[in-house]
């Protein structure tokens, strides 16, 4: 949907950071209220618009929330949103502190550190929000390839305005002043001839155009 069409407010209400006034959100059957909401933060990873990172070394900023820091694992879920490549090129790798009394981080490193701190709880429901707007398409393409098989089984929701991010997903729900416009699949949804064709053509020119300047 568009920015500002009510994605992120609908979003919200799965991990319980804002409340369900009304209606009722199922898990598997199970209204969303019925479950403990440090079991629902536990098996649920989020990626927010805005990368939040401690001022700390990097291993720690990715293993946050985790009881015991795996390396191996740390490396694995690096590599798979694509931010270990950096991480090696840092003074001390993984070690390296972030923020003020250390490194800064780009914005599109911002973003693959929260996803591979967001893949570390091996969460049972992913969620994305906007999270690869500071990434280039090719990155992002690797990303969203490398998701596939790590979430294989399991629920990834992702949300953007970007059609590339979205167009290989199962199912493609469009929002439209906070509610469902479109729903189904990308071939369907262009044929549609709506809000998702619309955006689809007008960002294909944008790209267009990027590469002819």
């Amino acid at each position: 949907g568009y920015t500002g069409s009510g994605k992120t407010s609908l979003i919200d209400l799965v991990p319980r950071l804002d409340g369900c006034t009304q209606g009722e959100i199922l898990i598997d059957g199970n209204n969303i209220k019925s479950i403990p909401l440090n079991v629902i933060r536990t098996n649920i990873g989020l990626v927010q618009q805005e990368s939040f990172l401690f001022s700390d070394k990097v291993i720690n900023n990715i293993s946050y929330g985790l009881r015991e820091i795996d390396r191996d694992w740390i490396y694995k879920v690096s590599k798979i949103a694509q931010f270990d490549d950096d991480v090696k090129e840092f003074p001390d790798q993984y070690e390296t502190i972030v923020g003020e009394r250390g490194i800064t981080f780009s914005g599109g490193q911002k973003q693959r550190a929260s996803v591979a701190r967001a893949l570390a709880i091996n969460p049972k429901i992913l969620i994305l929000d906007d999270s690869f707007s500071a990434v280039d398409t090719h990155t992002e393409e690797e990303i969203l390839r490398n998701l596939k098989e790590f979430m294989l089984g399991r629920t990834s929701i992702i949300i953007s305005h970007r059609i590339s991010t979205v167009k290989d997903a199962d199912k493609i729900i469009v929002i439209d002043k906070g509610k469902i416009a479109e729903e189904g699949v990308h071939e369907e949804l262009i044929a549609l001839g709506g809000i998702y064709s619309d955006l689809h053509y007008k960002q294909l020119l944008e790209r267009e155009l990027e590469e002819l300047n």
